[in-house]
């Protein structure tokens, strides 16, 4: 079997489903032109257990072969990007792209299906970039019924140039954990600021103070980062207000360095605020995990990939973050990134952002040399 022939055969559809992605793009869990497109597709390639109650917009598709064996996970996000700028949605993430490899190796799956020993779920998950839709999907089921032993997914990576895939053991992307944070003081006239307990200069103190955190008992590799992003306070020239709101994030690629940052934001604020007069409370939003590669299947996927690709980096990290490390918590599995960098390097989340061919071919490559390592 010639997987590569294969793969260019169904590169016209390939790229026929990306444009349809990506000329619509949907927030989290408002994905509905998304799912029924999927659902079409997934029903056109000839598939029948198709589950779209596991949560919201989600679905999957279950595949059983023609033996017992293990049961694979693989997954896609489906949600689009709200520009911060213009307040448009885009997929300027690469979810287009992702749902496109995975419609690909669906056909492919199920063209090659009496060579299955065992189970392949395919699962289509919503709401990736805001709120953790694969903390709603894990606990509504979607490892159960059959077991999931493995699981893993691709990420279209603008920081790595294409023919590339990075596949490293461990921490490979960073935990996520935004805050907002009230300061709460004596507001009053800018004229009395003896009269006043000063939410401002309490709140600068605060955003310095995190700032500095970071640069604390943090080595390079294990870095933890801390800030403010935003800060809201006041409206007009001449009065100190009664309250400051701040927004800000904390992102660390160690799961002890993280809980130990969560625990000294909350101290340092409540500390800083209290010895100037004030009070503060921390309140930390949806978190994501650290993202951990089971070791034993990096190495594993590591050789794979060299098979599909010129290099295979075995060390890159990120400080970004993905929900997809709600699955490795619970079952062995691998998150790779697949460089997607041309001569013009435009990060994710940028309006100038899109991907483009070959990355998906190789997606839907490596997705079916996944398959034949464990299941054929």
């Amino acid at each position: 079997m010639n997987i590569e022939k294969i793969v260019l055969d169904l590169k016209p559809q390939m790229l026929k489903d990306k444009e349809f992605f990506w000329n619509h793009p949907e927030r989290g869990l408002e994905e509905f032109e998304t799912s029924k497109y999927i659902i079409k597709r997934l029903k056109q390639i000839g598939y029948t257990d198709i589950n779209n109650n596991i949560y919201e917009t989600g679905i999957v598709a279950t595949l059983k072969g023609e033996e017992e064996g293990q049961c694979i996970l693989f997954r896609t996000d489906m949600d689009a990007v709200t520009m911060d700028d213009t307040g448009r949605t885009k997929h300027a993430c690469g979810h287009d792209a992702h749902m496109s490899i995975m419609l690909a190796f669906a056909k492919i799956l199920i063209d090659n299906k009496e060579k299955v020993k065992g189970t392949v779920k395919l699962v289509f998950q919503p709401d990736e970039e805001g709120n953790a839709g694969a903390r709603k999907m894990v606990e509504n089921g979607v490892l159960e019924n059959p077991k999931v032993d493995k699981a893993f997914a691709i990420h279209v990576w603008s920081e790595l140039k294409e023919d590339t895939i990075a596949i490293k053991e461990g921490a490979v992307m960073a935990s996520s954990d935004p805050y907002n944070i009230t300061v709460y003081g004596k507001g009053g006239h800018a004229a009395m600021p003896e009269k006043c307990v000063d939410t401002i200069y309490i709140a600068n103190k605060i955003g310095i103070a995190l700032k500095e955190m970071a640069k604390i008992n943090v080595t390079s590799d294990e870095k933890a980062i801390i800030g403010v992003t935003a800060i809201h306070g006041g409206k007009t020239n001449n009065v100190i207000p009664d309250t400051v709101s701040m927004k800000g994030i904390c992102r660390t690629n160690n799961n002890n360095i993280r809980k130990e940052s969560k625990e000294k934001i909350k101290t340092t604020v409540e500390n800083i605020a209290n010895k100037m007069g004030g009070k503060a409370e921390v309140e930390f939003l949806v978190e994501y995990p650290v993202v951990e590669n089971s070791r034993q299947e990096a190495k594993e996927l590591q050789e794979i990939a060299r098979k599909v690709v010129n290099e295979v980096n075995t060390t890159y990290q990120t400080t970004a973050s993905e929900d997809f490390s709600y699955y490795l918590e619970k079952v062995p599995g691998v998150m790779m990134h697949v460089g997607c960098q041309k001569e013009n390097f435009y990060p994710q989340h940028s309006e100038e952002f899109e991907v483009g061919e070959n990355p998906i071919l190789i997606g839907t490559q490596i997705f079916y040399e996944i398959t034949k390592k464990y299941l054929m």
